[in-house]
């Protein structure tokens, strides 16, 4: 059996099938490379197949709420630099989204209120004969190709079948690229969470040999011995050297954090459920028991907290559709409870496997902070993410110091 055969077969396409060599060609390209040349090149290959002139494609970013643009140069600078990123909910919305994830043609719906919706510019470059092939992998909508024409162009059947095979390969390379991430991503976070610790018990180690060696050094001083005293000095020079450079490294990680979360915990919340809201149009409604215990959760901790309402709120949206969702903080001076809870259909217990990307990160992330993780079916039907952590403020903590104990600043 030939490669295109097999292909053939796989795919449910019948071996005669004109496009089917361009298949077999879009397979081989992606198979050999990840990365974005390669889809590029691929892309190409769709957009000669039907004789297309442009063929920008848009990926579905992780929050839900935005399409990112991949393109050549020559599409790019055809759609200039206005359309780099556009909101998803002028885009994932019917007729372009359809249940069998089939491709869509625009003359087909220039009446429908989901053409209407999007902006003239947008409209003047994808064109009335514009077709939409999705991007989809496991059950989830990664993006879409957009077919652009120079004239009048009809999708008829064996095009559509093309297209809509075309669309599952490069959508599974898409969805392996973002597992690839997220598996980096989830080892990332390990090895964060080992290096913490080890710095940790580091910095305690020094700090205490610190203590000690000035220590000694006062007992050389009461001997007057001057050769010793010199060493005495070297040492504690490397100590504080080396203790400057690991306090470095803890203040650099702070300050990474920092900068993600520039404002308090709660202004952040409302900020992510204000853009979920207006780009995605889902109702969202927060419920705080203690606004100002909720502005004083720790950065490193409320950082974590924030990438999985974001992860929880993507779900949602991908599971639940627009039903609304009703976001829970439960703050007090020890600890913290977030909940996501939606109103879709709900699941069956235990069809999340541990080993979902999505459930990995999020537990990884509650992990980072002393945390849990728990999904469950909510009451009378929908889904609910709960996720809760202790609170540990910066505080000085004694350390042991040759039979006494003085008190260290910021020691955790």
């Amino acid at each position: 059996m030939t490669p295109a055969q097999r292909l053939g077969t796989v795919l449910r396409v019948e071996p005669d099938c004109p496009q089917l060599a361009e298949l077999v060609r879009i397979n081989d390209t992606l198979s050999w490379s990840y990365d974005v040349e390669s889809f590029l090149a691929a892309v190409e290959i769709v957009k000669d197949a039907v004789g297309a002139s442009l063929s920008p494609t848009y990926v579905v970013h992780e929050t839900g709420t935005e399409l990112h643009l991949i393109a050549s140069e020559a599409d790019r600078a055809a759609l200039g630099d206005r359309f780099d990123v556009i909101p998803a909910s002028e885009h994932l919305r019917a007729p372009w989204l359809n249940k069998g994830e089939w491709p869509v043609s625009a003359r087909a719906h220039l009446d429908h209120e989901g053409w209407l919706a999007i902006p003239e510019d947008f409209r003047a470059w994808f064109g009335e004969s514009g077709i939409v092939v999705h991007l989809h992998a496991d059950d989830r909508h990664l993006g879409a190709v957009l077919l652009c024409f120079d004239g009048d162009y009809v999708l008829t059947p064996p095009i559509a079948d093309f297209l809509a095979i075309a669309g599952r390969i490069l959508g599974a390379a898409i969805y392996r690229w973002q597992t690839a991430l997220r598996e980096r991503e989830v080892g990332a976070l390990e090895e964060r969470r080992r290096l913490s610790e080890e710095l940790h018990d580091d910095l305690s180690q020094q700090v205490a040999n610190l203590g000690l060696r000035t220590e000694l050094t006062k007992l050389d001083l009461a001997h007057g011995d001057t050769d010793v005293l010199r060493v005495d000095l070297e040492e504690l020079d490397d100590l504080v050297g080396r203790l400057k450079k690991s306090l470095r490294h803890e203040m650099l990680g702070l300050r990474v954090d920092a900068r993600t979360v520039d404002r308090t915990f709660l202004t952040q919340v409302h900020t992510h459920l204000e853009t979920f809201q207006s780009q995605l149009g889902v109702p969202t409604r927060l419920e705080c028991n203690d606004e100002v215990a909720a502005d004083q959760i720790p950065v490193e901790l409320g950082v974590q907290l924030l990438r999985v309402l974001q992860e929880a709120l993507s779900n949602a949206y991908r599971h639940a559709g627009t039903s609304p969702v009703r976001v829970g903080i439960r703050a007090t001076s020890t600890a913290v409870r977030l909940e996501v809870e939606d109103a879709g259909p709900g699941f069956e217990p235990g069809a999340i496997p541990d080993s979902h990307l999505g459930v990995r990160i999020m537990r990884q992330r509650m992990q980072q902070v002393d945390g849990t993780l728990d999904i469950r079916a909510a009451m009378p039907h929908g889904a609910i993410v709960v996720a809760e952590a202790p609170i540990r403020h910066v505080r000085p903590v004694p350390v042991p110091v040759a039979g006494h104990f003085v008190p260290v600043e910021g020691h955790v």
